[in-house]
Order: structure tokens, then C-alpha cells, then sequence
């Protein structure tokens, strides 16, 4: 940690008191009223006697060192150093030259509240300088003043001093602690948003992945078996009724799905229809789905079967389930093969066409899109690989790798 020197940090302080006294220019009215007050006391005192004190030296150098001290108190907060000094000045340059008359409203009072503002209000070096000022003014008067110089005195002109010199540090120290303890909470809140907004940002994207492997996979379906049904219209009518009910079909599934999502976005109150998500186990279903629509799957499990991580066994699904849908989209008619590798330390699936039926070499088409990067998200979140391709035998290959220790996903952009 950089640590700042005592005078960069003193003209910091300064350069915030400027600041503050210009955005609050009202600020300085408690100050400007509790030196008036003094000025006024002293003033009465010198013209009255009240503290019934021995006068001495002249009576026009002890008033306007008097006014001096006192009226200088406005600055206490603004410029507290500068106070203190000004205030011992005032004091100790007249009794220098001559011996002078050491009141207690004119003289003492204003060491005492200008001691107490830089202990409060300043750090630590110039503190400790104004009350050395102080404490030299208060020598210089126990030397000078005839009634103030005697031992029994010591005690009663050091003690005040003392005080309000620790109770100006311990307010600041306590002061301090209360501004350490706002900035923390407002760096915990800024935090919280922070992570909010990092947490909703995940949100977003995790709906995103779900909501295009659900309409991708629908669509497509329900754009074969139209194509399906309208070949047939012409040819063999009553064949044409299968597809169109696949078609109806593959759609209520989606509203159902896209109702479902919809409804927790809104957390509206209604009982939701919830399903697990789903998974490995689902695959059987899945291939016998492709199946139905003309594309004909085989699937073969290698390895000990074990249970997967939710997160894990989703995305071996959905990637199962995208890659699929694109080679029924992109290479039909075709047949595919799906490979779920199991061993003791991760989960592998590849899932590979053998190419359009009947297409020349070199035709395959590119299927670098949304899908496969979403699949690569995906994947990605639990510290696994997605390989894709081109086959040798002018086919697509997928091939997914994730962790089985990986349970908690990774940060997004890790």
C-alpha cells in the first residue's frame, strides 16, 4: 500500500476544507458565532475586570491582541494549523516585548479551542505542531507574566490542554472509523451490484441458450415435416396427415416450452407446470424422434455408465440435441451416429453424419453459427472442449469433452 507524506496529506485535508467551505458556504456560521461569543466575552473582560485579573502593559496592545486571538477562531475548521499559530502569535509576540495582561476568555480559551481544532480536524504531524505552538505560548506567558509564572499554575494551564488535544484525536479517530465504515458499505453495495448485474448478465444468456436450442430444434422439425406433407399433397394425400400432426405436435411442444420460460421471466404467481430437465436418459427418446422425421440415429454408450452433474448432463443432451438438428437441417437425407464415452474422469460425446446422400464431394455445407457457438458456451462453462468439422467421408462431426469433477460453472469470460 502507498502511503502518502504527512505534508501531501496535510494540503490534501486543506484542498477538501477549501472544497467543502465552497459547496457549503453556510458551514462556516457555528464557527463565525462561537468567535464572535469569545470576542465579545474578552472584550468585556479587559473593559470590565471580570476575571479580576492584575492588568498589565498597555491597554491598546492587549485589546488588539486580544481581537486577534479570538476573531481568528472562524478559521478553526477551514485552517486549523494556521489558527493555532496565528492565535499563539498573537499572544507571545506582545509579551515578548512587554508583560502583558493573560486573560482567560482573550488568552487562554482561544490556545485551548485552537488546540482542540487541529487535534480534530488535522493529521497527525500537524496536530502535534500546534500544540507544540501551544504549549510554547504557554511558556513563554508563565515566563513573561508576572501572575501566571509560578509552579501551582503548571498544572492548571497543562491539564486543559492535555484534554482537549486527546479528545480532539479521539473524535477524529472516531470520525474516521465512521468514513472507513461508509466507504466500505458503499464498496460492499457497488459490489453487490456489481455481482447483480454480472449474475443477470448469466441469466440472460443461459435463457438465450435455452430458448434457441428450444426454437431451433422446433422449427426445423416443423419446416421437414412441412416439406414432408407438402410433397405428398399431391401424390398420396392421406400420407400427407402424418407430418402435418407432427407438425402440430412439434408446435404445441414449443408454446408449451416457450409458455414455461415465459412464466418464470414474469415470476408471476401461477402454478407453473415444471418438468425436470432433460438429460442423458432422455437421448433414447430423442434418437426415436430424429428417427420418426427421417433421420435415421444409431447410439452406443461406452464405458460405465454413471450419473452426471446436472449442469453436465444437460449440456451432453443439448449438444446431442443441436447437432442433430442441424445435420437434419443441413444434410438430410443422411444417418448419424452418437458416441457417449464414460470414464473416471470425464464424459465424451460425438455425434457425426455421413454426409448429404448423393451429394458431390466438397459440397458440405458450413454450419458455423449461433448453435455451435452456443454449443461452445456451453460446453465451456464446465471446463470442457468442442471440437467441429468437416468428417473425412464429407460429413459434420461434433465432438464434446467435460469434466466430471466440474460441477460449479466457470465464471463468464474465465
Amino acid at each position: 500500500m502507498l502511503c502518502s507524506a504527512p505534508g501531501e496529506s496535510s494540503a490534501r485535508e486543506e484542498s477538501q476544507a477549501l472544497a467543502w467551505l465552497r459547496d457549503r458556504p453556510a458551514a462556516l456560521l457555528p464557527d463565525a458565532l462561537l468567535a464572535l461569543a469569545i470576542t465579545v466575552f474578552a472584550q468585556l473582560d479587559i473593559a470590565f475586570d471580570l476575571d479580576n485579573s492584575t492588568r498589565y502593559g498597555p491597554m491598546p496592545l492587549l485589546v488588539v491582541s486580544t481581537l486577534v486571538a479570538t476573531l481568528v477562531l472562524v478559521l478553526r475548521r477551514l485552517a486549523p494549523l494556521a489558527t493555532a499559530a496565528v492565535v499563539s502569535v498573537a499572544i507571545t509576540a506582545p509579551m515578548l516585548a512587554t508583560p502583558l495582561t493573560f486573560t482567560l476568555w482573550g488568552g487562554f480559551l482561544p490556545l485551548l479551542v485552537a488546540t482542540y481544532s487541529v487535534a480534530r480536524h488535522r493529521g497527525r504531524l500537524p496536530a502535534w505542531l500546534g500544540v507544540a505552538a501551544t504549549a510554547a505560548t504557554v511558556v513563554v506567558v508563565m515566563l513573561h507574566n508576572p501572575d501566571a509564572g509560578t509552579v501551582s499554575n503548571v498544572p492548571f494551564a497543562a491539564v486543559p490542554i492535555v484534554i482537549v488535544f486527546v479528545a480532539g484525536r479521539v473524535l477524529r479517530a472516531r470520525a474516521r472509523s465512521h468514513s472507513d465504515d461508509r466507504a466500505r458499505v458503499q464498496r460492499l453495495e457497488a459490489e453487490r451490484e456489481e455481482a447483480i448485474a454480472v449474475a443477470l448478465a448469466e441469466e440472460r444468456s443461459r435463457i438465450a441458450r435455452e430458448l434457441h436450442d428450444i426454437v431451433a430444434h422446433c422449427v426445423t422439425v416443423m419446416v421437414v415435416q412441412a416439406g414432408a406433407a407438402e410433397d405428398l399433397l399431391d401424390r398420396d394425400p392421406s400420407r400427407a396427415r402424418a407430418p402435418l400432426r407432427s407438425v402440430q405436435e412439434t408446435g404445441r411442444q414449443a408454446v408449451g416450452e416457450l409458455g414455461r420460460m415465459l412464466g418464470l421471466l414474469r415470476g408471476d404467481g401461477t402454478r407453473l407446470a415444471l418438468k425436470p430437465q432433460p438429460g442423458t436418459a432422455d437421448l433414447a427418446d430423442l434418437v426415436d424422434h430424429m428417427a420418426a422425421l427421417g433421420l435415421p440415429v444409431d447410439i452406443t454408450v461406452e464405458g460405465p455408465v454413471q450419473p452426471l452433474p446436472p449442469g453436465v448432463d444437460l449440456t451432453v443432451y443439448r449438444v446431442v440435441q443441436e447437432a442433430l438438428t442441424n445435420a437434419l437441417r443441413h444434410a438430410a437425407p443422411t444417418t448419424v451416429q452418437v458416441a457417449l464415452h464414460y470414464d473416471e474422469e470425464s464424459v465424451r460425446v460425438s455425434v457425426r453424419d455421413t454426409g448429404r446422400v448423393g451429394a458431390p464431394a466438397g459440397s458440405a455445407p458450413s454450419r458455423v453459427g449461433h448453435g455451435l457457438l452456443g454449443m461452445r458456451e456451453r460446453v465451456g462453462l464446465y471446463g470442457g472442449t468442442l471440437e467441429t468439422g468437416h468428417a473425412s467421408d464429407f460429413g459434420f462431426a461434433v465432438t464434446a469433452s467435460l469434466p466430471l469433477q466440474t460441477t460449479t460453472p466457470a465464471p463468464a469470460g474465465a
